[in-house]
Formats: C-alpha cells, structure tokens, sequence
C-alpha cells in the first residue's frame, strides 16, 4: 500500500516533550526484490541494480494464482532497500514492525543479522537500535521463504500459501525509556474487565514497561479512560522504578466506571485508553499508547446459546480469507476494510478470522461495526510429531492473544481446523501415537490459551468424521465446538446436516455447538433451472443455504455459525468451474455480490430491502417458449418486505408473497433489451429497484421470421446457462432436435462417477480457457447436431475438451469423497462431416491437442436449399464428443 504517513499519538506537550513522541511510519515503497538466494545479499557489495522494484505489500505469488501452470512458487526471495534515517531520531529506540510476511523471515540491517521469526500470519517486531546508522543511509535486507517446512503450521490447506512480505512495514521511534514492544509484537497494555453489567464495571490495566538507558530510572504511569468523544471518565497513576535495561510490568489497581455504556452488536461503542508514562521529576511525556475499551459481558451455553450483556443473540456470519482478484493476499487497507462493511452490510455479526490471524485492520473494524470475532492460529489438517512443531504451535497461539488481546470484538480464540483431515495414518500402533501426539498439542494449545486469557471462549473446528476426534478426545478439550458441514455438496443427502445437528448436541452434553463451516460452490457466470449439488449454480447456492439458514434457526443450541466463505478465494489446488478458487464466497474475488449475498441480506437485515436477483447476468438468452415469441424465465426477488410486485417493460406480473426472504417470478423476456422493476411497500418505506437485462432470443423454429436467427450457442450434456461476460455471448442448454428447429441426436450427458453418485460433467481444469464450464460437459456418443437455420453464410464453432485421461491424477482431500472416482480414456476418434461434407475423417482430441485442453474449431460453411446445418459425427474408435457448439450467422 502506498502510503507513508506519522501517527503523532496523542501528547500533552511538556517544555521540549514535542521531540520526545512516539514515530510511527511504513517503509512500504521502492524495495528490490528477487527470487532465489543471491550471493551475500545480505551486505552492501550485492549488486540488486537487475532487481524487480516492488512496493508492499507485496506477494511473488500473485500471478501463480491465476496462471494454468500447476503449483506455485515455494522458495527463497530476497527483499532490500536503501533508507535514510534522520539525525534527529538518534538517541531514541528504533523497532521495525512487520503485521505479516509468510512464512520464514530473516532480517539484515547494514550486513548484520537482527533477528527471525517463524509463522506466516502473527506480527512480529525487532530492536534495530544499535544496527542503525543516523544521518545517512542503512541498508534494510530481508530474506523471506514459503517452502514447505514441517514445523511450522500450516502444513497444508485449502488455500494458497502465498510468499512475501504482504502486509505493512513499518518503522518505530520513541523514548528509550517506553511502554515494551518487546511481548510478542503486542501493545505492551493488557486491558482486563473482570466485572461489567449495565450498572458498573471495573477495569484493569497492565503495562509493560521498559528502561534502555544504561541506568536507572523513575517514572510515573498514567492511564486515562476516555469516552468516545475525548472526555475524560477515569484516571489513574502510580510511580515505578525501572532498573537500567529492564522490563517490568505495572499493574493498575481496578478502575470503577459507573453506568458504562456497553459495546455491543447494536451499538459497538468504545471507550480509548491512554497509557502514558512521565518522568518523575521533570514531568515530561516519555510515551503514550493507545488501546480501544469495549466493556461488554457475555457468556456461551450448551443449550441457549450466545447471550452479549445479558441478551440472547444468535450468531449469523462468515469466514474470511484475505485474498481479492489478481492480488493474492498483498491488500492496501482500504480492501481490508470494505470486506468488513461487506458483511456488516449484509446483516451479519460475527466473523470467523481464519484460518489465522489476519490484518490489524479487520480487527479494528469488526470493533467498530460491532462483529462479534474467534480468531485463530493455522493448524490446519495434520500435526507433525515434533517438539518443534509443538513449540512453533504455542508461540503462535501466544502471539495471537497478546496481539489482539484488547479488541472488544473478539470472544473466542480458535486453534485446530479438520485437523484429521489428512492423517498420515489410518490405523495400528502409529495411527495410535499420532492420535496421542495431536491430543498433546491441543491440550498444550488449549492451556497457553486459558493461562493467556481466562476470559475468552476456546473453540477448535471438526469435519464430519466424529469418531476421529473422539479416538483421540479431541472432542473434549475446547469449550466450543465447531463442526464444518457440507451435505447437499460434497455428501448428497442435504437433511443429514439436521440430523448432524440433533446428534451431536445428544452426544456432547454441555458442549456449546457451533457451525464452522458451510457453503457450496457458485460460479456467478452460471445458472440452472434443474439445480444439482456441485453444478456450480447461483440457484443452488440458494437451495442450500435456504436449507441450511432455516435449519440453524430452528436450534436454539447452535450459538452460531460461519458460513463458507465470505469472499471467493485462492486455492492452488481446486479446479472446478474456475480453477484454482474456491469459489464458495457469498462475494466473488472482486467482491461482485451473488444471489446468496442478496438472500442473507435479506434474511438479517433490519432496514427494508428489495433487490432483483441475477443482478450481473445481463447478458442472458434462452428459446422462445410462448405464443408472443418470448422466452419465460424465473427471477428471483429478494425483499423483507410481505410481497412485491414485479413489471417487466411496464407490464405488471402481479405481486407475489415473500418465502423465505425471496420471492420467484416468470419472467417473459423479449429479444433485446428489457427493463425489470420492481415494487414493494415495507412499513411506511416504499421500496423500488430496477434492472436491464440484455436477452438474446432463440426461435423455437429457427425460421420464423419474427425472430430473426443471428446465433445460438449451446452446451452440450449441460442443463445449465453461461453468461460469457467478456464477449456478451450467452450459452443455453442443450435439447434434443426437433424438425425445424436445433438440438442433438443420439448419445448421453456426461456424468462424472464419484464416492457418493455421479455429477453432471467434470471436474478438471480445462487449459486455454478461462470459460471452464462451457469445456467440461459434454454429450457422449453424439451422432449429429443439426440446426434448421435460414440459408445463408454461417461460422459454426465446434468445441471440445477430452475429459479422460490414461493418467492417474490425485484425489483432492478437501472434497471429502466427493473426487471423480476416475474413468480412463481408451483410443477415441471420429469423423465429422457439416452438411454432407468431410471436414476430418480422423479426428482425436487427446492424440492432438492432450487431455483437458480446450479445442475450438471454426468452420465457414454456407446454407442453401432450406437444407439448414447438420453436423455428423461419424464413430471409429471410441465414442464420438462436442462438448458446445456455436452457429453465428455472418449474412
């Protein structure tokens, strides 16, 4: 991000204290960077003059993640940077901060070794005092490294692991004489509310101090209690000696505020604190810190709940991960912050920031939006049977806790994700150990968290294998448990996730129950009116979390849930319908909105809301299907209002009764454009929103003259629509042809065979393509495609991808059974003929162009005699393939 600017915390000036603040600004422009580990990088005579200039944050990883190239990038780089430092800050302490870089780091400064630190998303600090040079410029290397590296969390997970330095840097001056920066990069103030109701509530406050100075000192803390408007409520003071070079902790006696006006969902209001330190005998400010102050009381229970200041609220949220389109994870604030207004925009109250810790800035506004937060350290999928990893594991959780110690938003802290996910094992001696091992983490875990903070809820995440975590009572440890649930996506029967439910709360008495995780697929580019689990549609991203919403509210046991994800996000491994994103997000990449945004918007909201579903699909089309030559398709409405009304070119469809937060109307578009508005009445607010639509209208018989034919394009083996954004193309589904019309002959959908049935089409990633759905369904066995167009010049576009390879290609854990149980490909080749004529009398995909590679072929022909097009497909070996076809009218 590029920005450079001071934070003068706020001072009363004393004589010369004025020279005496605390400097904070970034250093985020202008590094060179490298890959690799160059000679000596480290020390002045490298030469970095051939070095990319980058400013961060920064990710070398950035266009692995949207490239067809498998993997990504998981080495050494090098970051360096000339900086001059001014004269007038010599005398003072220096600190370079970093709030994250993955996953290794080492630091230089002027060829000397400071200090490293080990984790990829907690904050981390360094003295640089003694290494710097005033008055001139000092040379900053820092060697960063994301390779694999067994002890140090996460070993593996559905996201990409992206390498830099991807958060901001900043550098600190202050006092040698301060509050410690020393206590795992936290503020060094712990602010504790032991005692908070709607009448009083106390408050204490720990400092941690530090002396630098080569002797020994007296001072005095100062901690002053504003309200939000800078008003003085509450101060204390004490005198402290500090012995030279020491830190020391000062800890405030209770502090009482009466009729507190508390933080909650509704009303996130914040006290500040100051923490200052004086000298004793001159009086003048040394330093100052400031830290938030949420006083609010809550509790979780097994049967009830969450309750916040004594009030029943049922969490409704998201997870987050901190990755936008083309960007990886290397976001300027600003990004950060609008994810945040994302959700509170859509009623939601509470955030699951996983699976770590994640920019200070999501912190600060889940405080000032009021959203509840359980944060996170990154042990995700498997431990390894390490003291190091042990070790690496509770430092996390330490810095995590320290770090955001004082932020009124967060209530739990989480420490294991599906952490039998990948075992290493499935049974005997060394399924036992490893069993054991795991238990000894999380109960390592589970203690530095409670020591840390006794006032915060402890939660750990499960997949749906029960018996795993109960073998190795993992079950037992947290005092939350959350389950991550996905039936109707990656299990079929989507009611078992009720009667998981119902289970799990008789089988774990007096354990709260939370849901983690849940979400299907959604690419926005598709639809459906026949939805189905893992077709990536729009519409069945609102039959399942219908479902899903519904069956949480009735129980009142489930204190909350975290649908999956709030946003779209990067993961290196995934292929499906857009390769390399889990694109489970209720927002895209880009943050586009999709229709289960609009729904749960609608469902938590308090304000009145109207909303026309299919928002970006604007370029839509279909067949004509009634006698006024237009083409009926559902919209769906969404609205907290009783019914709305909907018009469609100023022609009223009647009002209808919202369900379930949406009401579904039968739309008749007209070829062209068409304008949809629609109408409700909420209280005493008047709703309206309007929407164009672009359709392109298809003859049922393609020539009728009131629809004049200018193209169609068709997916085969498909019952779904792709809007080609790009282009403005819109693809229908395929139908079986009728005399004087268009559609296939012959042949069968290609169904995908699986742990749990078969799904429509594959679920590989096809190259040469950034239009996977069109490429991966396909119509098997075909013998021809005909389309009774009017005469004329025609380009007809042939598209195929070989869909079975002869290779075997790995199971992807994280579909949990789900995977392609995978079908080999014999020797295929076909003929193929247009309107009589051999175009290719040997054709092989895979023998010419490979496995899962898009292949389009374009064929000028012209139509005469009313003989319209027929494209046959002539068997040799194998079963012949189209995968789509489109026929463009050129005059």
């Amino acid at each position: 991000m590029k920005k450079l600017f001071y934070i003068f915390i706020l001072l009363f000036i004393v004589g010369w204290a004025q020279a005496q603040q605390r400097v904070v600004y970034t250093i985020n422009d202008g590094w060179k960077f490298t890959k690799g580990s160059p000679f000596e990088a480290q020390l002045t005579g490298c030469d970095d003059s051939s070095w990319e200039t980058v400013n961060i944050p920064h990710t070398w990883n950035d266009k692995d993640a949207d490239d067809e190239t498998p993997g990504f990038y998981r080495g050494p780089v090098w970051y360096r940077k000339q900086l001059f430092i001014d004269k007038s800050q010599e005398g003072r302490q220096a600190v370079i901060y970093f709030e994250g870089a993955n996953q290794e780091v080492r630091f230089y400064l002027n060829g000397q070794f400071v200090g490293e630190h080990k984790g990829g998303y907690t904050r981390f600090c360094f003295d640089i005092t003694s290494h710097l040079r005033y008055g001139q410029e000092n040379l900053f290397a820092i060697y960063v490294n994301n390779v694999y590296n067994p002890n140090i969390p996460p070993l593996s997970a559905d996201f990409t692991f992206f390498g830099g330095i991807y958060r901001d840097v900043y550098l600190q001056f202050m006092n040698p004489v301060h509050i410690a920066t020393n206590d795992y990069a936290s503020s060094g103030v712990y602010i504790r509310t032991p005692e908070v109701n709607n009448s009083a509530a106390s408050v204490e406050i720990t400092t941690l101090l530090t002396n630098d100075m080569p002797q020994a000192t007296e001072i005095r803390v100062e901690n002053i209690i504003c309200d939000a408007d800078g008003k003085e409520v509450k101060k204390t003071q004490a005198e402290v000696k500090l012995a030279a070079g020491e830190t020391k902790a000062d800890i405030s006696k209770k502090i009482k505020i009466d009729s507190p006006r508390l933080w909650d969902i509704d009303d996130p209001y914040r006290y500040m604190v100051y923490t200052r330190i004086l000298d004793k005998r001159k009086g003048t400010l040394l330093d100052e810190v400031v830290n938030p102050l949420g006083l609010r009381w809550f509790k979780f229970d097994s049967e009830k709940g969450f309750f916040l200041n004594g009030k029943g609220r049922k969490l409704i949220g998201t997870a987050r991960h901190q990755d936008y389109f083309q960007k990886g994870n290397a976001l300027r604030d600003e990004l950060h912050v609008q994810d945040v207004l994302l959700l509170k925009e859509m009623g939601g109250n509470y955030l699951r920031v996983s699976h770590y810790p994640q920019d200070p800035v999501i912190m600060e506004m889940c405080d000032k939006l009021g959203i509840v937060t359980s944060v996170e350290i990154p042990v995700v999928n498997a431990v390894t049977e390490t003291e190091e990893f042990l070790h690496n594991s509770v430092e996390m959780a330490k810095e995590m806790v320290r770090q955001d110690f004082n932020r009124p938003s967060v209530m739990i802290w989480g420490y294991m994700n599906e952490i039998f996910l990948r075992r290493p094992y499935t049974e005997g001696k060394q399924l036992e150990d490893y069993y054991r091992f795991t238990e000894k983490v999380a109960r390592a875990l589970e203690a530095t968290i409670r020591e840390e903070d006794p006032s915060r809820y402890t939660m750990m995440a499960y997949h749906n294998m029960p018996q795993y975590y109960e073998d190795a009572h993992l079950t037992e440890i947290p005092m939350i448990q959350g389950w991550n649930l996905y039936q109707g996506w990656y299990e079929p029967d989507i009611n078992e996730f009720q009667r998981l439910l119902d289970r799990a709360h008789k089988a774990y008495k007096g354990k709260v129950l939370m849901v983690t995780e849940y979400g299907p697929g959604v690419d926005p580019r598709v639809h459906s009116y026949q939805p189905e689990r893992f077709d990536f549609s729009q519409e069945y991203g609102l039959v399942y979390h219908k479902h899903y919403l519904n069956e949480m509210m009735k129980r009142p046991f489930v204190a909350g849930s975290s649908l999956w994800n709030l946003n779209d996000f990067y993961s290196e491994s995934r292929v499906d319908a857009v390769p390399h994103v889990n694109n489970k997000g209720v927002v895209g990449l880009n943050r586009e909105k999709k229709d289960v945004y609009w729904f749960y918007k609608t469902a938590l909201s308090r304000r009145p809301i109207l909303v026309i579903g299919n928002r970006e699909w604007k370029s839509r089309g279909g067949v004509v299907n009634t006698a006024q030559k237009e083409c009926i398709q559902s919209v769906p409405v969404f609205s907290n209002a009783e019914e709305v009304e909907l018009f469609v070119n100023n022609k009223s469809l009647g009002k209808k009764k919202i369900e379930d937060n949406y009401a579904l109307f039968d739309v008749p578009f007209m070829g062209g454009e068409n304008l949809l508005e629609a109408v409700a009445v909420a209280g005493d607010n008047k709703l309206r929103d309007m929407l164009r639509i672009q359709f392109q209208l298809v003859g049922s018989q393609l020539k009728d003259e009131a629809v004049p034919f200018t193209e169609i394009n068709v997916m085969l083996g498909s019952p779904r629509y792709f809007e080609d954004r790009a282009a403005n193309v819109a693809w229908i589904p395929e139908q079986e042809y009728k005399p004087g019309s268009w559609g296939f002959i012959g042949g069968t959908s290609y169904r995908r065979k699986t742990g749990f049935g078969t799904m429509l089409g594959s679920d590989i990633d096809i190259h040469g393509t950034d239009m996977n759905p069109i490429f991966q369904t396909q119509r098997v066995g075909i013998k021809s495609f005909k389309a009774d167009v009017p005469n004329g010049e025609y380009s007809v576009y042939l598209h195929w991808a070989e869909l079975e390879s002869d290779k075997e290609r790995e199971a992807l854990v994280y579909n949990l059974g789900a995977d392609s149980e995978q079908t080999f490909a014999g020797n295929r080749s076909f003929g193929i003929s247009i309107n009589g004529t051999t175009v290719s009398d040997d054709f092989n995909v895979a023998r010419d162009y490979g496995y899962a590679r898009a292949v389009i072929k374009k064929f000028v022909i012209t139509v005469k005699d009313g003989k319209g097009v027929s494209v046959d497909f002539h068997k040799k070996e194998g079963e012949p393939i189209l995968n789509a076809i489109r026929i463009y009218r050129n005059y």
